[in-house]
């Protein structure tokens, strides 16, 4: 019981610091927000912006699978990082970078549906909004 307090309060405090960075993407204030952003992503998943796409969606499973109680929310909470990267880059004209980011946050998305957390049914909506 106390590990799923624990967890529901961390997913709490991810989404407050994510609205933060969509308001200032939304505020055109890019480089604040990535680097909020990059490290929102230290303290949630242990890396940097840049390494979670270099690792890409089998290398950031086979990661957060050593760890089995938190590899599902960590998988989610990387998808919605990738993800506002991608729409940041997005913003900023960066197609081709934001299009490999959004990618991978797809098929983050995509494994996070298919496994057991509070947010599986947001997985997919997002999955299947990203793959429109």
């Amino acid at each position: 019981m106390f590990r799923k307090d624990y967890i529901m309060r961390m997913i709490e405090d991810f989404i407050k610091a994510m609205a933060k960075i969509i308001l200032k993407r939304e505020m055109k204030n890019y480089t604040d927000a990535r680097i909020e952003l990059n490290n929102l992503s230290i303290l949630v998943t242990g890396f940097g912006l840049e390494n979670l796409r270099l690792l890409g969606p089998a290398g950031i499973k086979y990661v957060f699978n050593q760890n089995k109680e938190s590899e599902a929310e960590k998988i989610y909470c990387a998808a919605r990082i990738l993800k506002e990267e991608g729409l940041i880059l997005q913003s900023q004209g960066k197609t081709e970078d934001s299009l490999k980011s959004l990618e991978i946050s797809k098929e983050l998305f995509k494994m996070a549906s298919e496994m057991d957390i509070p947010e599986k049914n947001e997985a997919l909506d997002e999955f299947e909004e990203l793959s429109k």
